[in-house]
């Protein structure tokens, strides 16, 4: 996987523009959203977010196991989006720990199904048991099996495991370990920064719930650029804000962290994993203003599978602006600033959180 830096903050008011690019010369460039396989037009026009969730009995000598083997190659190819660059998270319920994950034996099919299909941004596994459990045990788990991850497969795309929900003063440990790992270099007109690509994890909540983190992720990806580094952040398990009839209209706070340092804005949530089919139960159907950065309750509802080719349209259209920024601030430096201007409670939001 290639990346190269085409600008950093000082152009453009907390946005970095990364080129992501992989072996097949498929193209991404950052900020951008994610989101999983929908089945439409849209697809190919962010990221793909391909999450597999493991039950406990689903490991290698567990009653399930024979049939997740089996499955495991059809799930990962029925959920990427060839010609486009996938993200692929395994994670486990409550009941399973990371050294246990990755130990897992299929992991190893990652490698191949990387050299037979495409070339990918892979994930370390993560569980849900982590969201109940403090630091001490988050980190030493990390620490633990990291590098038993790092080893098991031959591609280097990977993101470390970053928790957004502790205390935000003890997230530069998990910054600093990965700093020491060798997982890339980011370009930038012949210099050259080591790449720390991060999965920052925000727990299936609004960014609203870990500001203070938010804060401080932002900091260090300043700090740490001066150090010759380039901490690659990309926002999963986050949820966008609300939106009902008493409150129709809200800042889409989520797609806000893209100016705050943060390069990929998944969509897609990790749940706990259940047996059989998940329902297709009623949603409301969002818009986005761009005007505004604001998420429109529209006052309808359908079932899911529709809701999220609705999501798919919002995404490409946040994904085509971000995209924008980079060739609209050339031309005019004064661009982002004066969109800014133009958004009264966005600028705001972003001058809370960045300290400016």
């Amino acid at each position: 996987m290639e990346y190269k830096l085409l600008s950093g903050e000082e152009n453009n008011n907390g946005v970095f523009n990364l080129k992501i690019k992989n072996r097949e010369g498929d193209v991404r460039e950052t900020p951008s959203r994610a989101f999983k396989r929908v089945s439409s037009h849209c697809d190919k026009q962010y990221f793909t977010e391909v999450m597999i969730p493991i039950k406990s009995d689903e490991l290698k000598g567990e009653p399930s196991y024979p049939n997740f083997d089996k499955t495991i190659e059809a799930k990962l190819k029925k959920k990427e989006v060839k010609g486009n660059v996938n993200i692929i998270s395994f994670y486990g319920d409550k009941n399973t720990e990371i050294n246990n994950l990755v130990r897992f034996e299929d992991l190893g099919l990652l490698s191949d199904f990387e050299t037979l299909f495409n070339d990918h941004l892979i994930a370390m596994p993560y569980s849900l048991s982590l969201h109940d459990s403090s630091f001490d045990e988050i980190y030493q788990q990390v620490n633990t099996s990291f590098d038993t991850f790092f080893t098991t497969l031959t591609s280097k795309n990977l993101f470390g495991y970053v928790p957004a929900y502790i205390k935000y003063g003890e997230i530069e440990k998990f910054i600093e370990f990965y700093s020491g790992k060798s997982l890339g270099t980011v370009n930038d007109n012949g210099n050259k920064y080591n790449a720390i690509p991060l999965l920052i994890d925000l727990k299936r909540s609004a960014p609203d719930s870990f500001m203070r983190s938010i804060a401080m992720l932002h900091r260090l990806k300043l700090k740490y650029i001066e150090e010759g580094y380039y901490p690659i952040y990309y926002a999963a398990n986050v949820s966008k804000p609300r939106t009902s009839e008493k409150r129709p209209k809200t800042l889409a706070k989520e797609f806000m962290l893209s100016f705050l340092g943060f390069d990929i804005i998944g969509a897609t949530q990790a749940v706990p994993p259940r047996n059989g089919r998940s329902g297709g139960g009623p949603g409301n159907f969002i818009d986005f203003e761009l005007d505004s950065f604001s998420y429109i309750n529209t006052g309808s509802k359908g079932h899911s599978y529709k809701t999220d080719k609705v999501k798919a349209e919002v995404f490409h259209t946040q994904t085509s602006y971000l995209n924008g920024i980079h060739t609209n601030t050339l031309s005019d430096p004064k661009y982002l600033e004066n969109e800014f201007k133009k958004r009264k409670d966005a600028k705001d939001y972003v001058d809370t959180i960045s300290g400016r």
